[in-house]
């Protein structure tokens, strides 16, 4: 297995990166089809100390017998922000086009091959498809949300946490969203997601950039009181799922 790529990521995690590569050389050798990275160690929003580094591996046999002896060392790479390798085969990402487009659609916009094929070139999603998965994710969401705040609503913390909490994840609906409509591949840069989809959209995506920006953990969100915030980022959720509900796919 041929390390590729390497010197394309961050510096601060190329050496746990390659520790995990050469562990999964000296396990699976030949049966590696393909290793890469996607998501934020790919592009400009990784930071060493919060990002998580996604690791996807391809082979033909994926079974529990099979990963055990991958075990060890997946718990030690944890402390380094890598998180457990995700193991696929072939065949499970050609019959998982349109079960999980919105994730197959990011991965292959940020990944970077580390070792083997670039099993993902080749892949195609339709569009019809992301929008089914980004309505559902969106509506889903706001249930989820709405859920959540009656256990919540009496710790400012605590809707704080969910207002954050319910935001990740939503970047590559973003993305996919602004795939549909623009016909080609979305800005890489969360900020820029955001301000295209203000624009594409016609949609104040304002409370979703405070959420970005904000670092504390003080019961409140761009200066402003948890529970007021929470109010503005569910209209703004519900308006742009009313307009996906609505969303026309060529």
């Amino acid at each position: 297995m041929k390390i590729q790529n390497i010197e394309k990521l961050p510096l601060a995690c190329q050496k746990d990166v390659c520790y995990l590569l050469n562990k999964l050389e000296d396990i699976y050798g030949d049966d590696i089809i393909s290793v890469f990275v996607y998501g934020s160690v790919t592009g400009q929003d990784y930071h060493s100390k919060t990002s998580d580094i996604n690791v996807a591996v391809v082979m033909e046999d994926t079974s529990l017998s099979t990963l055990s002896p991958i075990l060890k060392t997946v718990k030690k790479i944890r402390s380094a922000k890598i998180t457990a390798p995700l193991f696929l085969t072939p065949s499970y990402i050609k019959m998982s086009l349109d079960t999980f487009p919105v994730e197959f659609s990011t991965m292959k916009d940020s990944r970077c091959v580390l070792a083997g094929d670039d099993i993902l070139a080749g892949i195609s999603v339709k569009n019809e498809d992301l929008r089914a998965e980004c309505e559902y994710q969106l509506k889903g969401k706001i249930l989820t949300i709405r859920q959540a705040y009656l256990e919540q609503a009496l710790n400012k913390k605590g809707v704080e946490w969910l207002v954050k909490e319910s935001f990740r994840g939503l970047i590559p609906v973003f993305q996919s969203l602004l795939k549909i409509k623009l016909g080609t591949s979305a800005p890489k840069s969360k900020k820029e997601i955001l301000g295209k989809l203000a624009e594409v959209f016609d949609i104040d995506t304002a409370p979703f950039l405070e959420i970005l920006h904000d670092q504390e953990n003080d019961g409140k969100i761009g200066g402003k009181d948890a529970k007021l915030f929470l109010n503005e980022f569910l209209d703004t959720l519900q308006k742009l799922t009313e307009t996906v509900d609505k969303l026309l796919v060529n």
